[in-house]
């Protein structure tokens, strides 16, 4: 498995952690505001403990088979948010709600106790958007060396720009993927903070959302959401949210002007889901009116990368829900179900009505070869969040309220919550014990239910 891999892993993530946690104190410096020397503490001891695990990890560093690389993946979504929830806790915040913060932002769902604590400090605001950054950096390289297999997703799909062979270290195609996507990541983001401060959003407002944005964070720093900006800034922004749920793979061979002989089928469904999708917003919402259409879109967009923020007249809840659960391309830092399995699906559903029209019929070679990690997925999903909203109908909220939490918290579309009844006050209005249940929803969202599964499976552990 490879202990002294797997404590490597982990100092270079309290590394970087303790180092992004140097631009809020220096933010919170310049303003006078009293967090500085919070955010100082819990850099010192993300800093000191990561050189621990560094020195710990000294030594023949064996390769790190799959087990090692869930432990790492784990270790990422559920221990360093730990050391990240420091600064909250530090400011009298109770380590349950500290905690919640610093999943929801990692994860990139972007739903937090109130939005009003949320934007209140600057400081804060900058450290939760350079968290939910961090977060879809690492879903970019998490899926695309590890997940983004046939096992998981049952078809082939655009091969990634690096080095990925089965026989070498998870963590070395960790370290791959993560160099392959950072410096295109990076310049997507400076591009569209240039776009939305351009767009006269104020320079901190521009940085959270740019970085919120190509993390499909779906945080904006505004008590009013993004209704409190001009429309240029939803105008400048809707470019990257199209962008964050789109498959990256194919966005960094662009970039880079490579090309990739296997058909990529999943953009466009991605870009017809969403047409489809704003129409019917449009329509629900008073069709004829093609100034309407432009919201809509936008909304179908927000929803569908599961940024989660709409514009405009509020799409009906059940189809902002489905779509919310529809999700973004496979790599990419949107969550939900991703769109790559509904078309596995949809291939299965579509031999299956052909078998019952023609039972002795031959239509070729069978489409969908590895399917088994799809249903997989498929069950956990629904059954998580069937639970979920079970479990939060019986804490005494509305099935509403019930169902946009669940969903916003297994689809990683935080803001979503917001369009149902009672949503607006943000996840504050849950008691604690339904809040690690929604903790436990957004780790499991960023997780391959297969990968969850063996997480748990004993045997899979003596292998």
């Amino acid at each position: 498995m490879g202990l002294t891999s797997i404590l490597r892993g982990f100092s270079a993530m309290l590394i970087i952690i303790g180092l992004m946690m140097l631009f809020p104190m220096v933010l919170a410096l310049a303003g006078n505001e009293e967090s500085a020397g919070a955010y100082l503490f819990s850099a010192t001891a993300a800093l000191i403990s990561g050189g621990g695990a560094f020195a710990a990890s000294i030594g023949r560093q064996p390769a790190t088979d799959f087990r090692g690389a869930l432990i790492i993946v784990l270790i990422w979504w559920a221990v360093i948010p730990v050391f990240a929830a420091l600064p909250f806790m530090t400011e009298t915040m109770p380590f349950a709600d500290a905690y919640f913060e610093a999943v929801s932002a990692m994860t990139t769902t972007g739903g937090w106790l109130t939005n009003a604590g949320a934007v209140e400090s600057p400081a804060g605001m900058l450290w939760r958007a350079e968290l939910q950054w961090l977060g879809g950096l690492a879903s970019l390289a998490i899926a695309a060396a590890i997940f983004i297999r046939p096992a998981f997703i049952g078809i082939d799909t655009l091969l990634p720009p690096f080095s990925r062979g089965d026989g070498d270290s998870f963590l070395h195609s960790l370290r791959n993927a993560t160099r392959a996507f950072a410096s295109i990541y990076l310049l997507l983001t400076l591009v569209a903070f240039l776009a939305i401060t351009l767009a006269g959003a104020p320079l901190l407002d521009a940085a959270v959302m740019a970085m919120s944005a190509a993390a499909s964070g779906g945080f904006i720093p505004h008590e009013a959401g993004i209704s409190g900006y001009s429309q240029s800034v939803a105008r400048m922004i809707f470019p990257f949210i199209v962008l964050g749920g789109a498959n990256f793979v194919l966005i960094a061979r662009i970039l880079s002007g490579k090309r990739e002989r296997v058909s990529d089928v999943e953009t466009g469904a991605y870009l017809l889901i969403m047409v489809f999708v704003g129409l019917l917003f449009w329509i629900t919402a008073g069709a004829g009116d093609f100034d309407l259409f432009a919201p809509q879109l936008f909304n179908a967009a927000s929803l569908l990368s599961t940024n989660g923020y709409v514009i405009g007249e509020a799409p009906p809840l059940t189809v902002a829900l489905v779509t919310a659960i529809i999700g973004g391309a496979a790599v990419s830092t949107a969550g939900g179900f991703k769109i790559l399995r509904w078309i596995v699906i949809m291939r299965r559903a579509r031999e299956e009505i052909r078998k019952l029209i023609i039972p002795s019929g031959v239509f070729g070679i069978r489409q969908v070869a590895n399917e088994l990690g799809v249903w997989m997925h498929f069950i956990v999903f629904t059954m998580t969040l069937a639970a979920l909203v079970v479990a939060l109908s019986t804490g005494g909220h509305n099935f509403d309220l019930a169902a946009a939490a669940a969903t916003a918290a297994l689809s990683n579309t935080g803001p979503l919550i917001q369009l149902a009844e009672g949503g607006a006050a943000g996840y504050a209005g849950f008691s604690e014990p339904l809040r690690w249940l929604l903790v436990a929803a957004m780790i499991l969202g960023r997780l391959e239910a297969a990968a969850a599964l063996a997480l748990i499976n004993r045997a899979f552990w003596r292998a």
